[in-house]
């Protein structure tokens, strides 16, 4: 089979002039690399269209405006529809208000989901989010701007911030290694030096009680071999040193990382 030659210039004078179809090998041989360029490609109109190198970077054929829950994304050049592997930026206008479905381009609804199979809930994408999806075959996958879902505070503990909640009460003197059981057992830790300063600072407002009362134990490396950080001796910011593995027993509080 012979390789078609055509020089540049005749490519564009017919591209300027009409459609061109080829089933041979274009191969543009110009000296220089301006003259081995197809110039002139309009934005694409339909799914066959030939992208531009400015159409690519724009990137507007994969991104579309959705809102509520059943997103209905318009992609140009239309046509398009869901297989694996695509990707789709969206912007959602609205913030949704529980399990979500996508259309593209007339496409029948497929849920969207997070986590492998789970659907949204609400509010995981807020209101003016732009998200990343992509199909998998049967479902689009949300893979980006995902609310982080905090789990809740167990029972007997108080919320300090967004990040973690303390015991109300304090907890009976231990030594540390029991103390530091103690809490695993619950499914929390000893409370760090930063999380029982956090908790201590706002104990009227939080409920708290038994915060400067004693020395209680922190889950805190000092500065010294075996030893760790003891807190809470009449204020919220002293800090003390105690033997870790010794038999000295101090109270202390558990904290929950949400």
């Amino acid at each position: 089979m012979r390789t078609l030659l055509l020089l540049p210039a005749y490519v564009s004078a017919c591209l300027a002039l009409a459609q061109v179809q080829l089933n041979k090998p274009v191969v543009l041989d110009g000296a220089n690399a301006s003259d081995r360029t197809v110039q002139g490609l309009p934005a694409p109109a339909t799914e066959e269209d030939a992208l531009s190198a400015g159409a690519l970077a724009a990137g507007a054929y994969q991104y579309a405006e959705v809102s509520g829950d059943q997103w209905q994304a318009v992609l140009l050049p239309g046509g398009a529809q869901p297989l694996a592997g695509m990707r789709l930026l969206l912007h959602c206008a609205t913030t949704n208000t529980g399990a979500v479905t996508l259309s593209v381009n007339g496409s029948a609804p497929q849920p969207v989901v997070k986590d492998g199979n789970a659907p949204l809930v609400t509010g995981d994408v807020p209101s003016g989010a732009t998200v990343s999806v992509v199909h998998d075959g049967s479902a689009f996958q949300l893979i980006s701007a995902r609310r982080i879902e905090r789990k809740p505070c167990p029972s007997g503990t108080t919320q300090v911030t967004e990040l973690f909640c303390i015991t109300t009460a304090q907890q009976d003197s231990s030594y540390f290694p029991e103390a530091a059981n103690t809490c695993g057992a619950l499914g929390m830790k000893v409370c760090s030096w930063a999380q029982f300063y956090s908790a201590c600072t706002r104990s009227a407002q939080l409920g708290l009680v038994d915060m400067t009362n004693d020395w209680e134990w922190a889950d805190d490396g000092a500065n010294a071999d075996t030893s760790v950080r003891t807190v809470g001796a009449g204020t919220c910011t002293i800090a003390g040193v105690g033997l870790g593995w010794d038999d000295l027993s101090r109270s202390f509080h558990c904290c929950f990382k949400r």
